[in-house]
């Protein structure tokens, strides 16, 4: 029998970890009726200048190819969440936008998705949290680099 690498090891806890922490926070945002994909894209929104993206740069933000992010987005806007912002310089290119009600409801979910965080993480220390979450940041660039 072949004994997995600690690289390899490292990278089953972390996909049975993320299905884990996922749970909570997943449920937490249930009652706002938004998944944490959805929840993802408000957040890229909510701090980018003027709360809007391009679309090929909100999916590169949060991973997904441009087609997938449009296919995320259409609900959202059907539901007024975001809302299509032509550019007046350039009118093939829009930009999506977070909509006054979507700053409601991704700051409502923010706080539902604190609360399951600290759940999550209530046997680590500040420090330790600190810790985790430099190593997932270095951790987070290796692999960026290794898709390269």
């Amino acid at each position: 029998m072949t004994e997995l690498s600690n690289s390899m090891q490292l990278i089953l806890a972390l996909v049975k970890t993320q299905g884990q922490v996922l749970k909570p926070i997943e449920n937490a945002l249930s009652l706002h009726g938004l998944s944490f994909s959805e929840w993802l894209v408000m957040h890229k929104l909510n701090v980018a200048s003027d709360r809007s993206l391009k679309r090929a740069s909100l999916a590169n933000s949060i991973g997904l190819t441009a087609s997938g992010v449009t296919r995320l987005l259409k609900p959202m806007e059907k539901i007024g969440l975001v809302e299509k912002v032509t550019n007046q310089r350039d009118a093939r290119m829009s930009l999506v936008r977070l909509s006054e009600s979507g700053i409601r409801v991704y700051q409502e979910a923010t706080d539902s998705i604190e609360q399951g965080a600290k759940k999550v993480t209530q046997m680590m220390s500040v420090k330790q949290i600190e810790q985790c979450a430099g190593l997932l940041t270095t951790l987070h660039f290796s692999a960026i680099e290794a898709s390269h």
